[in-house]
């Protein structure tokens, strides 16, 4: 009995590509567990490598790719027990796998070998532990490892040597900040100004997910959109990291504080910025209330010369009268000498 070609080939073609697919299932990786000896002065810890394929629902591509995210490592150094506290702000733009060391130098002349410590996040205890003295005796040293992926393990995170008393020190992680251009705008009505805000600097750029401007309408924070009201706001969206927000046609009502928001992967980032707006006559005011000072001075000084030689004229009026009385006085009392006179003749 004879088969087909093509009746052979309806039955290998199935058993071939369930054979391939079984070979790529047994391909598939599985976690790998990497675990760091002990060393003196710096405490162990558990580094999980996976590679994972990624579904469909996934932001990645479904290629089977592993997700990557940045290694970084930051050290903050405690010179000796004569320091309390010591701080270092860290900037994250997006998610990153931390590696977060505290080294206290210490003498030769310190007899303990090892030593309590403890790191938090906030107020949370994350990890107690022991530690021993590096290999030149010179440094205790604590390391804490941390995958920071939204915006709820932003923080703080401390490393407490129980010591006494205790010495610490802080690591601040927060997204980019905001400058603003101007933070104190004085203008006039009917002008156009524009308010500019930035992320980094000329060495570090940020690329913020999105831009938003707020303005304070007296009760509240209100969302400014430009599509709704065009002749009187528009967004420059020139460069990722910088935003412009341009009013037009001013008036007095327009003075408010307004906010700019940098949404990133790890949070917001907003800063203020204060617009006066002013009249033409403002500037005119303290002019207005000077003159209005001369003009009072000089008619105070005014009634004081007219009053002043009113009193002098009325001065010289009795003094020409009493003259006048006393010459008076003086010639009848000649006539009354003279008539005696006679008479005694």
């Amino acid at each position: 009995m004879r088969i087909s070609v093509a009746v052979v080939l309806q039955l290998v073609l199935p058993l071939a590509l369930w054979g391939s697919s079984e070979a790529k299932l047994s391909d598939t990786s599985t976690p790998s567990e990497n675990t760091s000896q002990r060393t003196p002065g710096i405490s162990s810890h558990t580094t999980w490598e996976y590679s994972t394929s990624v579904g469909p629902s996934s932001t990645m591509e479904s290629f089977g790719q592993a997700e990557k995210i940045p290694i970084l490592n930051y050290t903050i150094i405690i010179p000796g027990f004569h320091e309390v506290s010591e701080t270092k702000s860290i900037t994250l733009e997006s998610p990153a796998e931390l590696e977060l060391m505290c080294s206290l130098v210490i003498s030769n002349a310190t007899n303990m070998e090892k030593m309590e410590t403890v790191w938090n996040s906030g107020n949370v205890t994350i990890k107690n532990e022991t530690i021993w003295k590096n290999e030149t005796k010179t440094k205790w040293c604590t390391r804490n490892t941390i995958t920071v992926r939204n915006k709820d393990q932003m923080g703080n995170y401390t490393c407490v040597f129980k010591t006494k008393p205790e010495i610490s020190a802080t690591f601040y992680l927060q997204v980019p900040q905001i400058h603003v251009k101007s933070e104190h705008i004085i203008t006039y009505v009917g002008d156009t100004v524009i308010l500019t805000c930035d992320v980094g600097n000329e060495k570090t750029h940020f690329n913020p997910s999105f831009w938003t401007w707020y303005s304070n309408n007296g009760s509240g924070e209100v969302v400014i959109n430009s599509t709704l009201m065009p002749e009187k706001y528009n967004l420059i969206q020139e460069l990722a990291n910088t935003t412009k927000l341009k009013i037009f046609d001013l008036s007095e009502s327009d003075s408010s504080f307004y906010w700019c928001e940098a949404g990133f992967l790890l949070g917001e980032s907003r800063e203020k910025v204060s617009l006066q707006v002013l009249t033409y006559l403002t500037p005119l005011k303290p002019f207005l209330v000077i003159a209005a000072e001369v003009i009072v001075l000089v008619a105070l000084i005014f009634i004081y010369e007219v009053c002043s030689k009113k009193k002098e004229e009325n001065i010289e009026v009795e003094k020409e009268f009493e003259q006048i009385e006393t010459l008076k006085s003086e010639d009848s009392n000649g006539v009354e000498n003279s008539t005696t006179r006679h008479r005694k003749v």
